[in-house]
């Protein structure tokens, strides 16, 4: 088991069934797949593995070194990027993203994400991003694509974007 797995499990995921708080596993992706149902737990994308998701996601995303994720649908809540890995975004991506040395996050034309980015490796900006990315990573924001910056800032730093 390697570390970025044994941390996602760490931080099981859980529901409420019948008035009882119920675990519900974590979903690990063991081959080339397409996912049409929307997730609400822990998505582990293994080594190599290519995942196409058409619905909505939310929860932890690992996607794990040589693994791509072709996200088609909203994702929200924490995705982290291995080494050597890629995600595309073509929709909405609302929470943090993490993406590592070696890897790429790519924001397709349409696509959105205004959370916060901590980007050790490369970010390809086709769409629209917001102003939080940090780290030693690089940014390319391409023609047509845009910089959102936030609509409200707190005191305390938390940046605020209204539809």
């Amino acid at each position: 088991m390697s570390a970025a797995l044994s941390i996602v499990k760490a931080v099981p995921t859980y529901t409420y069934r019948n008035g009882e708080m119920i675990e519900i596993p974590d979903t690990v992706v063991v081959e080339d797949t397409e996912i049409h149902n929307s997730i609400s737990n822990s998505l582990i994308i293994r080594p190599g593995v290519t995942v196409i998701t058409f619905a909505s996601a939310s929860g932890t995303i690992q996607v794990m070194s040589r693994a791509t994720l072709d996200a088609r649908g909203p994702i929200s809540g924490t995705v982290s990027i291995s080494d050597g890995a890629r995600v595309n975004f073509h929709d909405a991506a609302n929470g943090t993203i993490t993406v590592d040395r070696g890897a790429v996050v790519h924001l397709l034309p349409g696509s959105v994400a205004l959370g916060a980015i901590h980007l050790e490796g490369t970010l390809i900006n086709e769409g629209v991003r917001g102003i939080n990315v940090t780290g030693n990573g690089t940014v390319e924001d391409r023609e047509g694509s845009m910089v959102r910056r936030p609509d409200r800032t707190l005191p305390d730093g938390t940046t605020i974007y209204e539809s």
